[in-house]
């Protein structure tokens, strides 16, 4: 679309062509996705980017992060899929078979919980986590009352950022005036660069460390690896992980490579050696959650929220991982 069009052209155009995109690019480390070339209008095989931000989080003069994700729609004509309409996601919903596996989630007015895509589709028990880590500090929640979207997903870059804002306000409006809380980084990053208010669950638990410390607590040692997404809220992650017992491996943290062909198994295995040790890895993205869980005789995987239910001596998610975490005896 035109709008699109003359967004992309002025963000490349502000390119001063210091090339520091190329120098924290995971993809281009590993020969994949080169963002500076892209920034330049040059063929940077875009296909590979993984959508990490790291670009924009160095670039001094523009937003390569955007240009990149427009671009990959562009390049792989990835459209709008039919769910979208029908159920407000990106992917249909998963079916309600797992909630005979876990407690009852009873509302709370407090605040509401937003899934995200990837948690509705893929991994739904993590809404009990989620539910169950803010009741464990006191925090009463419920989902929101209509599946939404955060408008992230590059399937929508198809979209003018004015109807996307326009969706992003939608879910604002669902919650009446109510705090909203996501499970997911990269929705609380989205919809905040709209100007909604949807913080990540890490951010909230953090204010309730007290509370955190008065569960029966952990004895694990985690590596943390909070995610692209969330990297910026590690002191928050810190904070949650410390007041549940588990002791912090001190690991350096990195991109889990999404599902990016031939990249995506190589930064997975940058990750599995720098928290080898670990009883669990700690994330803060329902994605990199699934890509960890899936890595044959790789180490265990806890969402945040998961973590800090296992504080309260709740494990019932356990039972849908593929890697199962053993806390010592």
């Amino acid at each position: 679309m035109a709008d699109n069009i003359a967004k992309l052209a002025n963000l490349m155009a502000a390119c001063i062509g210091c090339r520091r995109c190329e120098k924290v690019c995971p993809s281009f480390a590993h020969g994949g996705c080169d963002p500076y070339l892209e920034m330049q209008g040059l063929d940077g095989n875009v296909g590979d980017c993984i959508g990490c931000g790291r670009c924009s989080e160095v670039c001094p003069s523009t937003d390569p992060k955007q240009v990149m994700l427009h671009r990959k729609q562009e390049v792989k004509d990835i459209q709008v899929p039919a769910a979208f309409a029908e159920f407000g996601t990106v992917s249909k919903p998963a079916g309600e078979e797992w909630r005979g596996e876990v407690p009852d989630m009873l509302p709370g007015k407090d605040a509401y919980f937003m899934p995200g895509c990837i948690v509705e589709s893929r991994t739904p028990y993590l809404k009990y986590a989620g539910w169950k880590a803010l009741e464990a500090v006191g925090v009463g929640s419920a989902e929101l009352p209509r599946r939404s979207c955060c408008m992230y997903p590059v399937a929508l870059r198809s979209m003018t950022d004015g109807q996307r804002d326009a969706y992003k306000y939608r879910v604002r409006d669902s919650a009446g005036g109510r705090p909203i809380v996501t499970l997911c980084a990269g929705c609380a990053n989205e919809l905040e660069r709209s100007g909604v208010a949807a913080p990540h669950i890490v951010t909230e638990l953090a204010k309730h460390v007290e509370g955190i410390e008065r569960l029966p607590g952990l004895d694990i040692g985690v590596a943390l690896e909070p995610g692209c997404s969330a990297e910026r809220l590690r002191e928050d992650f810190e904070a949650v992980v410390r007041a549940t017992g588990a002791e912090l491996a001190g690991n350096p943290s990195g991109c889990c490579g999404k599902s990016v062909p031939r990249i995506s198994g190589e930064l997975m295995a940058e990750r599995q050696v720098e928290c080898a040790g670990a009883d669990a890895i700690v994330v803060g993205c329902p994605n990199c959650f699934r890509f960890y869980d899936a890595v044959e005789g790789g180490i265990p995987v806890l969402h945040i929220a998961e973590l800090v239910a296992l504080a309260a001596g709740d494990d019932s998610t356990q039972r849908f991982h593929a890697l199962k975490i053993t806390q010592k005896a």
